[in-house]
Formats: C-alpha cells, structure tokens, sequence
C-alpha cells in the first residue's frame, strides 16, 4: 500500500518557530519505520520543513496525520482536502490532541487512534478496524526500530538537530501537562546499549554551533542511576556529540550526575522552571522550590552546561534577565486537553474563545485563551510580551556580543526580531482580545457574556 503520513504545521509564527522545524515529531517516524518495514511504500510530509504537495499524496492508499492541540485544525483541513481528492482512501488520524477528544477527530477520519499507535498500526493500515482505536502502550522500548529519518520528504541529508528518544512516561502530575495522561505515570526506558547503538548511526562534527543531538524524554535524568550508565557509556564509547535533553530542576541536587552531563559533552538542558513563586509551584503541583531554581542554574553553569529555562507567564518581570539563563522560554498558561487544567477550565466556562475546532490553532502557548487569574487576558498578552522583550532586548543581546557569548548572542538577536514578527501577524488577535475585559480572582469568578469572548 502507497502510505501517507503528515505532520501539519501550526498557522502562527511565534518565536519557537525557528527551531520547530529542526525538530520533527518522532512518532510520525516510528510509525512510518514500521510501515516501511513491513513492505510499505511510506513517505513523511512535514509541513515544519516542506509544504505539502497534494499530487503526491492524492492517490495513497492510506493517509495518516499526527496532530497536536494548535495543529489540529490544519490536520482537519488536510484531511478533509484529501477526502475530496480521494473518496477511497482512508485516513488515520492519532497524536495527543486526537487521544484526548477522539469524537472530534472521527469527524475527519476513518480511524483515530487513541494513545500509542505503534503496537496497533500495522494491523490498522492492513485490515482496517474500528472508528476509534485505543492504542497499546509500547511495553520494551527496544522493541521499536531505530527511526527512518529519510522517510521524511524535502530532508536532504538529515535532521540538523537529531531527536533521540530513549524513554516514555512521567509520574509527575503537573495540572497543565498532558503527558502523564497521554504515556502513563510508569518510566518506560530502552537499554543503554541500544540507544548508544542508535548514536553511533550518525557522522556527528563535534564542532557543531547548536547541539547535534536532542534527547527528547520529557525527563531525562528521571532515573538517575540509568542516566548516569548512559552517560558512562557515551564517554566509554567516545560518542559524545554536544546534545541537549529536558531535565527537571532538582537535577542540581546530583552534582556527580551534572559532572557526568558536562563530560559526555551536554550543550544545554531546558528546564521547566515554571515560576519563582511557590505558591503558583504548589498550584502546579511542580513538587519544586524557587531555590531549586536558582541553585540548579549555579550548578549547571559551574559545570558549563547552557540553561533554557521554561517559564509559565505571570505576567511582566525582569527577573528573567537577572536569573542568568542563557535562553528563556515564556509560555502563556494553556489549557491543553488531557490535562488537569483544561477540565478545569471547561468546567468553569472561563474560555475566551469558542469557536472549535478552529480556535485550536491558537492553543500554541503564545496567546491566551483562558482568562488569567488577576488581570484581562489583554493585558496577561501584553506583559507577557514586555518580559520577553526586556529579556531579548537590544541591550542585552549586544552586552552578550561584548562579552563574546556569540552563540548565546545569536540565539538572542533571534529572539528579539521574531517577538516584532508575531506582534505583526498577531494584530487582529490584539485588537479582539482587548473586547475581553473581565478576569477572575481568588473571591470572584465572573464571566464575560458570549458577545465578548474571542473568536479567531
């Protein structure tokens, strides 16, 4: 069968944008290996590194799409673009957002796959199945094959950045996260020696201005003494190219682990922070303190490790600057489903938009679309946007260049033209959430009437 499997691209253009699309999707390149393997003709279209080409995927067999909560409307819209081209085809639509509202999605779709797909999928695209499909977790990780990187459509040689996956799950439990409900509480980890298997596959330079390699477990040093077995065996090996991976904050508290991090030649960690106040941390249910935040910075820079720190706005502070992170990521609080806080929200009618799906696309932690505890959503936007713009501000992106920080440097003069580019495409949103003026606070929870919420 000719197999079509699409990873749609968000609409808006927001300062992650930049490095989104060196940074595919891995279950979209699972599922192709397995199809591929299996004697599939499989092609990837990633909409983050080329615009789709509906002459080439008008007459496959089967159309598959993987979306997430902000790229849901344009998976939909692809969908239902193929339908017209190609009554006979079936589409599978699955990835987090379809897990979470599958009824949704089976509008668009023959199937939807709930959860993991990897288990369920080859059976799917050969026989067909029910409407909606409850994925099976993938039990030993080693059981999936290393991904296909050149089932990928317009990739010439490889990802520049390559996305390595070596564990599923996270115990956790923050409210706003979705990725207890959509892996599971229970670590899942493949064996050091394969992933030190995969590494090898690849010519890294060693020299490279960004990290090469991208460990993309939502907590890599979950299980510390498998991290530092890992790690040993890169530094046994010599398979130490500069990568990055997200850790949590209390990492600082393992400094024999930093060490070891700083040896196997780590680049950068990104850490969800989240905030500096512990009673929004308590909120979260981080099970974190602001001092984890502050000594986990000292500690990986004594041991000359990049900091990109994760932050939920709370509005403007110039604290960011002050922290001494190399890179700052600020994200309005979203209520993604799946999540604690989207029940939350829905529950208490506090939406400002309304019209779905198609305001999904706004669920990309760039704008708000809940009201914000304290302040109008206007306003939570507009301070949100000071904060990143004192961070990436011109003076501090030239007292990086005198001090000779040129990849922090980079990184920052970056940041700073792609905050005015989404000021300029977000005009219209700016102008119509200013029409919501009513927020909530701890002793009253009024709602604005349904003429005044947002509607993209």
């Amino acid at each position: 069968m000719k197999v079509s499997i699409i990873e749609p691209k968000a609409p808006f253009y927001n300062f992650y944008s930049a490095f989104i699309k060196h940074l595919p999707l891995m279950g979209p390149i699972y599922i192709g290996t397995i199809l591929k393997n299996d004697g599939h003709d499989v092609t990837i279209y990633n909409e983050n590194i080329k615009a789709i080409d509906y002459a080439k995927i008008k007459d496959s067999d089967v159309l598959a799409i993987s979306i997430m909560t902000s790229t849901a409307p344009r998976g939909y819209e692809i969908a239902k673009h193929f339908r017209e081209l190609n009554p006979k085809g079936r589409i599978i639509i699955g990835g987090v957002h379809a897990t979470f509202l599958p009824e949704e999605a089976s509008q668009y779709a023959d199937h939807v796959v709930k959860g993991e797909a990897e288990v369920v999928v080859s059976d799917l695209v050969s026989n067909g199945g029910e409407k909606i499909i409850q994925g099976t977790p993938v039990e030993n990780l080693d059981d999936l094959p290393f991904p296909d990187f050149s089932l990928i459509e317009g990739l010439k040689k490889r990802v520049p950045i390559t996305p390595i996956s070596t564990s599923r799950g996270c115990p956790y439990e923050c409210t706003f996260c979705s990725v207890s409900p959509m892996f599971g509480k229970r670590y899942r980890f493949r064996s050091s020696e394969g992933v030190i298997e995969e590494l090898s596959k690849f010519r890294h330079k060693h020299f490279s201005f960004y990290a090469e390699v991208f460990f993309y477990d939502d907590n890599f040093a979950a299980n510390r003494k498998r991290t530092k077995e890992l790690l040993s065996q890169m530094i046994e090996h010599r398979i130490t190219p500069k990568w990055m991976a997200q850790v949590r904050a209390d990492i600082w508290k393992d400094e024999e682990l930093v060490q070891m991090m700083a040896e196997a030649n780590c680049d950068c960690l990104a850490i969800g922070f989240e905030s500096l106040n512990p009673e929004t941390l308590k909120r979260y249910n981080k099970k974190q303190t602001p001092e984890d935040v502050r000594r986990c910075i000292e500690v990986l820079h004594k041991y000359g490790i990049k900091v990109h720190g994760m932050f939920i706005s709370e509005g403007y502070s110039d604290v960011y600057s002050r922290l001494g992170l190399n890179s700052l990521q600020l994200s309005i609080l979203i209520p993604l489903p799946g999540s604690k806080l989207y029940n939350t929200v829905k529950n208490a009618a506090h939406f400002v938009v309304e019209r779905f799906p198609a305001d999904w696309q706004l669920f990309d932690a760039a704008h708000v679309v809940h009201l914000p505890d304290a302040m109008s959503p206007l306003e939570m936007q507009r301070q949100t946007i000071q904060a990143m713009k004192e961070f990436y501000s011109r003076y501090n992106v030239t007292k990086l260049l005198l001090r000779g920080r040129i990849v922090d440097f980079v990184i920052r003069h970056m940041g700073h033209s792609l905050i005015g580019r989404w000021e300029t495409q977000n005009r219209d949103f700016l102008t119509k959430l200013g029409e919501v003026r009513l927020f909530v606070t701890p002793s009253t929870h009024t709602l604005p009437p349904s003429s005044s919420r947002l509607s993209a």
